[in-house]
């Protein structure tokens, strides 16, 4: 699915849902320093679309952001939403590389509801049992239509895209580290929600939610008959405060969100169940984490530690742009991932 660079620097760029953020990073040693980084809304509802015409008004939209950040190189580091690739894990007795590949191949043509030859199949050993030497391996599926337009997407753009790997992944790279315990990443965005388990920084559990931030909007502008930006604007002033509006916007989104926690809670289970570890601590990342209040309802609901992830924990950068970092921090983390991953 992409090539390995010895470039030290490369450029992370997320495609989200309402805008492009790019990140450039410096590796020296094990370390990381920011050299550039920046977003550009995108133009209506566009980001997923496949026609010519919104392709080439996405990648005018990375070119401008390209020359804006003044980006030294054009070699980039990209991603794929989860919610288009297919992710499990499957149980592998111990064997060596070449027949763990083999062995791969014919477990994914009987675990992956697509069809093998429409799909580009990457995998990784993540898990390894001490006593039984029983491997866990993660299989991604990503449908090959999906990679050949970010591919022709970047043709566009005038830019070679070094690697590509899923939105999931990135997030988890940025967010944590090799000596955090067993954590969750949630990823909430505007169309999906990504659920990532990580142990000592391994990404070991994948899961994409269709449930987001738009479906709250879509449910406070039905509910209370108001039109998309003031839904907007209602769902980010108010949040889930039952005190303000009569709590009239934590009412009509209240269904979405136990429905969310339902899902988070099944999947620490089914990690639980399928490898005895107990998630210690969600980290919440993702333009929409921003609705006021939702980490106190979320630790309220789910009784675990829930805190805001630093996309910049691992990042070294100048004090004086500190504040402005900050205040970005929710919607960088794949981009930031996607910078370090290339290096």
């Amino acid at each position: 699915m992409g090539l390995f660079s010895d470039d030290s620097e490369l450029i992370g760029i997320d495609i989200g849902a309402t805008a492009i953020r790019l990140v450039q990073l410096k590796k020296k040693a094990t370390s990381y320093s920011l050299v550039s980084f920046g977003e550009a809304p995108l133009p209506g509802n566009i980001s997923q679309s496949d026609s010519k015409l919104d392709l080439e008004k996405i990648a005018k939209v990375i070119k401008d952001l390209c020359k804006s950040t003044g980006v030294g190189s054009k070699k980039v580091v990209t991603s794929l939403p989860s919610s288009v690739v297919f992710s499990t894990v499957i149980k592998m007795p111990p064997m060596n590389q070449g027949e763990l590949a083999k062995a791969v191949q014919y477990q994914a043509e009987q675990n992956i509801p697509l069809k093998v030859d429409e799909v580009k199949i990457d995998w990784q050993v993540v898990r390894e049992n001490p006593t039984s030497k029983e491997l866990a391996v993660m299989v991604v599926a990503a449908p090959k239509n999906k990679v050949n337009r970010i591919m022709e997407l970047f043709s566009l753009a005038e830019i070679d895209v070094m690697y590509l790997e899923t939105s999931s992944i990135a997030v988890a790279r940025s967010l944590s580290n090799s000596s955090d315990p067993l954590v969750m990443a949630i990823d909430f965005g505007g169309m999906s929600t990504e659920l990532t388990i990580v142990e000592n920084g391994v990404v070991t559990h994948v899961r994409s939610l269709p449930v987001a931030g738009f479906s709250l909007t879509r449910a406070i502008s039905q509910g209370l008959g108001l039109d998309w930006d003031q839904a907007e604007q209602f769902k980010y002033k108010f949040g889930l405060s039952q005190d303000k509006l009569e709590g009239q916007i934590y009412r009509v989104m209240k269904p979405i969100l136990y429905n969310l926690t339902d899902e988070i809670s099944r999947s620490m289970k089914y990690y639980q169940d399928q490898y005895g570890g107990q998630v210690q601590k969600i980290i919440l990342t993702g333009n929409s984490s921003r609705l006021q209040e939702l980490v106190s309802f979320l630790k309220s609901v789910l009784g675990i530690e829930v805190v805001y992830g630093n996309a910049w924990r691992n990042v070294n950068y100048h004090a004086d742009i500190s504040d402005k970092l900050n205040q970005n921090s929710l919607e960088f983390a794949c981009a930031v991932g996607l910078a370090m991953r290339g290096n």
